[in-house]
């Protein structure tokens, strides 16, 4: 077998930004200040079971502006100057159009940027933003990320989310309508879910024709609600073997187009308590790919339909 004959396991967003833009895309991931209305009492408080409470921070507007040039400066001093302006922490569509524009307008301060990635939550979003988002997605890439995390309503309950699978349905298509990409997010591992309901989640997305996909592992980082769940022992989490045969599965019930934004999740810091399996990556993408190759799994083959 030759080496335009192999065929590619998976779609990645490095694969995926090399045919777009043909040179090395970096992310600038910027905190703009924005909170979650599942703490600030709206949909709920505390957040999600997993979320770090202690890790929230308020920036001011005027530091936004410092962290993109800063980060931008960086990357260039490495050869890359083409970036990704990623709106990472909580919830970057909660906030009126006035402070939402502004803060953007603070961030979009370098010639480099060729996208804008914005990380919210489904309940979050309406026609008056998504305009606005239209309109920014003449000059650049606009990319909403949404969290699903899982596609069972009751799993949703049982890690306080705030909103049901139907607001992720709802939110992408009407993101769609204004010819805007979405990411999804998704958590293998979630107490509560089945086998079968991580696959769902997965073919939910499919279904509503998403950009991309960003695969968890459910982890367990401290001061939070799971990490007392994990020490009094009423938390099961997935081995990394587990979770490979999972994500492999996954993977496989996705079109063949469909981005794989993310194989596994990150904890800030020294945050992690568990698993630490996920702490070599590179070791588990070679141990995934091992995996797949020798099941005959790749990207748009499911299970039962193997090469």
């Amino acid at each position: 077998m030759t080496e335009s004959d192999k065929i590619r396991l998976f779609y990645s967003l490095n694969d995926y930004l090399k045919e777009k833009y043909g040179r090395k895309v970096r992310k600038i991931s910027v905190d703009a200040g924005f909170t979650c209305p599942n703490r600030d009492g709206l949909k709920g408080v505390g957040g999600c079971v997993y979320c770090n409470v202690d890790s929230f921070t308020t920036p001011s507007e005027n530091s936004i502006t410092c962290q993109v040039t800063e980060r931008a400066e960086k990357l260039r001093a490495h050869g890359i100057d083409t970036f990704i302006l990623y709106f990472q922490s909580y919830s970057n569509t909660y906030a009126d159009m006035e402070t939402i524009r502004r803060r953007m307008d603070k961030a979009l301060v370098d010639e480099g940027i060729v996208s804008v990635y914005i990380g919210t939550r489904p309940d979050v979003i309406d026609a008056e933003k998504l305009e606005y988002y239209s309109n920014l997605n003449g000059k650049y890439e606009v990319m909403l990320e949404y969290g699903l995390q899982s596609a069972n309503d009751n799993t949703l309950k049982i890690i306080n989310r705030g909103h049901t699978a139907a607001d992720f349905a709802d939110a992408v298509r009407l993101t769609h309508e204004y010819g805007i990409k979405t990411c999804a997010h998704i958590i293998f591992g979630l107490p509560g879910d089945s086998r079968e309901d991580m696959m769902r989640s997965v073919e939910l997305c499919v279904e509503l024709g998403v950009h991309s996909i960003k695969f968890h592992h459910l982890h367990v980082v401290k001061n939070t609600p799971l990490a007392d769940w994990y020490y009094r022992g009423n938390l099961d989490l997935l081995t990394e073997d587990e979770y490979i045969e999972i994500l492999a599965e996954g993977i496989g019930r996705m079109k063949p187009y469909m981005v794989v934004a993310r194989l596994l999740g990150d904890a800030a810091g020294d945050t992690l308590i568990a698993p630490l399996w996920a702490k070599n990556k590179a070791g588990f993408t070679q141990k995934l790919i091992k995996y797949m190759t020798e099941k005959g799994i790749y990207q748009g083959c499911r299970l039962d339909n193997p090469l």
